[in-house]
């Protein structure tokens, strides 16, 4: 550390922050070992994001701006905080008293993550506006640090091989990245479609399908040697699908250089017998790039079990950016013995 220039000494310092978040990140989201495939709530997520030491820490400025950043904590009072409370706990967000055990941190990070999801719930129109400044500017703060450890968080839960917490992760990513607080809500549906017609773009409108078997056939047919590698073959339908340029309006223009105009999550989970947590085998991102490909397929490849019997997958479709996306189908395959005897 003495030898480092200090561009290279902060450049260690965050580094090692950011393995303290993902640590803890893990630690609050770890599978129980009486319930390893229970679902993961949002509050949750959302409470394992408040209370990470990088939202522990209060928001920074230069001298110019150091004042006003000292007002936005300050009136974030216990009195503001209290109203928010119970108009998440009237909205349904969650129960009365599920934050009784947060420390005053966590509490108020958690309550702002809240505050930020809805920010267009129709109920709570009123409230949202007569929120003092500094509220809606911590708002904004605490928002963009759990952006940036959520983004980290979906990359850590698949390597942990946890189901749950994986998607789990998904699902808050996609209401925290578009500032709604539903993925099932009437109102919140409506309110994804116009964020997307702004951009040109339809509501997805999905079906989803997939085989598994030996990767020799392409997933063809369910029966497969132990230790055999086999490919599971999954087929994301587009039923919105449409012809670019169709009709008179200009065809839409993706809003990033990848030319993505539509991104998914497939995971494939593997069923495992009661007593048993099931595992992630999969994870892997499925894009569109052709508004008029009317399916997209994914391929996921791995080494058969060793023991003869009837395995079940169950493969997950979600969003991160997009409300409202969640499909599953299951699809099994058959791993028999290997016949062919063995050479002396």
């Amino acid at each position: 550390m003495e030898q480092m220039t200090p561009e290279q000494r902060d450049q260690m310092e965050k580094m090692q922050k950011g393995l303290l978040d993902l640590k803890h990140i893990a630690e609050k989201l770890k599978p129980s070992v009486e319930n390893p495939d229970a679902e993961v709530s949002l509050l949750t997520i959302v409470r394992a994001l408040a209370s990470a030491p990088i939202l522990g820490e209060l928001p920074t400025a230069p001298p110019e701006q150091k004042e006003s950043a000292e007002k936005a904590v300050a009136e974030c009072t216990n009195e503001v905080l209290g109203k928010l409370e119970k108009a998440f706990v009237k909205a349904g967000a969650f129960e009365d008293g599920a934050l009784s055990d947060c420390d005053a941190t966590e509490g108020r990070n958690t309550l702002l993550l809240y505050f930020h999801m809805y920010q267009q719930n129709p109920e709570l129109k009123e409230l949202v506006a007569e929120m003092p400044p500094g509220v809606e500017a911590l708002r904004g703060y605490v928002n963009g640090l759990a952006t940036k450890l959520l983004i980290k968080a979906q990359m850590l839960m698949p390597q942990q091989r946890w189901v749950q917490p994986t998607l789990a992760i998904a699902r808050a990513s996609a209401l925290i990245s578009t500032a709604l607080w539903s993925h099932t809500d009437e109102g919140a549906l409506g309110a994804m479609k116009t964020i997307l017609a702004e951009d040109s773009l339809e509501v997805p409108k999905l079906s989803v399908s997939a085989t598994a078997g030996p990767k020799a056939t392409q997933g063809e047919g369910d029966e497969c040697a132990a230790g055999q590698q086999v490919l599971t073959v999954v087929s994301l339908m587009r039923l919105h699908a449409s012809s670019a340029g169709e009709g008179t309006a200009e065809p839409p223009v993706p809003n990033n250089p990848q030319g993505i105009f539509e991104a998914y999550w497939l995971y494939i989970e593997g069923l495992k017998p009661e007593g048993t947590p099931n595992s992630l085998i999969c994870a892997q991102p499925m894009v569109v790039k052709d508004l008029a490909a009317d399916v997209i397929k994914a391929e996921a490849g791995f080494q058969a079990p060793p023991t003869p019997g009837t395995y079940t997958l169950r493969v997950h479709i979600l969003s991160t950016s997009v409300i409202g996306v969640d499909l599953t189908c299951e699809v099994s395959f058959t791993v028999v013995e290997d016949d062919v005897p063995t050479l002396e």
